[in-house]
C-alpha cells in the first residue's frame, strides 16, 4: 500500500465522481450491485491475476456488462505498453479506486473513510481514495492474452458451495430457517429466514440468507460495525449505509458460489429511496462497499490488513 506525506488528489471528487455514476445508473433503471455476474468470475487484473475489491468489483462487473466485453479482465495503460501492446484509438478507460495511507492529524478534514493505527507505525494513518484508470481487455491490440474458461457450475454444486461457506463462518449467528419473513435480531443474534421451499428460487432463498447474515457480521462480538449498532431508522444514514452493506454483501457471496443473484424487478420507491440517501450522502457507495468488503471476508474467513 502507498504511503503519502500530503494528499495528491480531491477525494471529494472521488466520491462525488462515484455517486454520479451509481445515480445515473439508477435514473436508467439499472443498480449496479444487483447487476448479473459475469460466466467468467470477478473482476481481475489481467497481468498481475489479482481480484479487484470493494466498489471496484461491483464497477467493472457492470462496465464489463454495460460494453458487452467477454471476461471481466482489465489492466492499465502502461501495462498494456509493458506487453507490447496498446489501448484502441478511442477507447475510453473506467476510474477505480485504490487506498493510499496520509498521516492522521487532529486538526485536519477527514476526506478518509476509516481511521486504523498499524502497529508497526508511530503514528496514526487514514486511508484516502485515489483513482487508476483501467481497460478491459477487449479494448486493446496487438496483445495475445491467455484465454480464461467460463465457470460452469452445476446446480447442485452451487447449493453445496453456499452451505459449505455459510458452515464455515466463524462464531455464526443463530440461524432459524423457518420463519415467516427475512431479518437479523440484533438483541438475540439471531437471523430468520423463510424455508427454502417457500421461497422462488434457491437464488432467492440464499441471497435472502446472505443479507441478513451480511447485517450479523456488524454485531459487536464480529466487525463491531457502527451502520448496525447505532441504528437510526428507515430513511436515516446509518439505516442506508447498513442496508447497502448488506445488500452488497449478498451480491458479493453470490458471486463467490455462483448461485448467482435473483432477477429483482426495483420499485419506483427502491429506487427513489437510494437517489435520496446518495444525494445526501456522497460517501455512501465507497463506504458501504468496503464495509461490505469487510463482512464478505469476514464470512469467506478471509484475513486482511486494513
Amino acid at each position: 500500500m502507498e504511503t503519502l506525506t500530503k494528499p495528491t488528489s480531491s477525494y471529494t471528487d472521488i466520491y462525488q465522481e462515484v455517486t454520479e455514476t451509481v445515480i445515473k445508473a439508477l435514473e436508467e433503471g439499472t443498480t449496479i450491485w444487483q447487476c448479473s455476474w459475469n460466466n467468467y468470475g470477478l473482476p481481475k487484473n489481467a497481468v498481475t491475476n489479482t481480484f479487484y475489491r470493494g466498489w471496484n468489483v461491483f464497477l467493472l462487473n457492470f462496465h464489463t456488462l454495460k460494453y458487452h466485453y467477454v471476461t471481466t479482465n482489465y489492466l492499465t495503460y502502461k501495462q498494456a505498453n509493458q506487453l507490447g501492446g496498446t489501448i484502441k484509438k478511442g477507447e475510453k478507460g473506467v476510474k477505480i479506486i485504490y487506498w493510499a495511507t496520509i498521516e492522521s492529524k487532529d486538526k485536519e478534514a477527514e476526506p478518509a473513510i476509516e481511521i486504523s493505527n498499524h502497529l508497526d507505525e508511530k503514528k496514526p494513518v487514514k486511508l484516502v481514495p485515489k483513482v487508476h484508470t483501467v481497460f478491459n481487455i477487449d479494448q486493446t491490440e496487438g496483445i495475445e492474452f491467455v484465454k480464461d474458461n467460463p465457470i460452469l457450475l452445476s446446480h447442485l454444486d452451487k447449493i453445496d458451495n453456499c452451505e459449505r461457506m455459510i458452515n464455515q463462518m466463524p462464531l455464526p449467528p443463530k440461524i432459524n430457517t423457518n420463519g415467516a419473513k427475512a431479518y437479523y435480531i440484533m438483541a438475540t443474534d439471531s437471523v430468520v429466514v423463510p424455508p427454502l421451499n417457500r421461497s422462488t428460487s434457491a437464488e432467492e432463498y440464499y441471497s435472502t440468507l446472505f443479507h441478513e447474515l451480511a447485517h450479523s457480521t456488524g454485531h459487536s462480538s464480529r466487525l463491531n460495525r457502527k451502520e448496525l449498532l447505532e441504528h437510526d431508522g428507515f430513511g436515516e444514514t446509518n439505516y442506508a449505509k447498513e442496508e447497502l452493506t448488506a445488500e452488497m454483501t449478498a451480491a458479493y457471496l453470490c458471486a463467490i458460489t455462483g448461485i448467482g443473484q435473483p432477477t429483482i424487478a426495483n420499485s419506483a420507491a427502491y429506487i427513489n429511496n437510494w437517489l435520496k440517501a446518495l444525494m445526501n450522502d456522497k460517501r455512501l457507495v465507497i463506504n458501504a462497499a468496503s464495509q461490505a468488503q469487510k463482512a464478505a471476508d469476514y464470512i469467506l474467513v478471509i484475513k486482511t490488513d486494513y
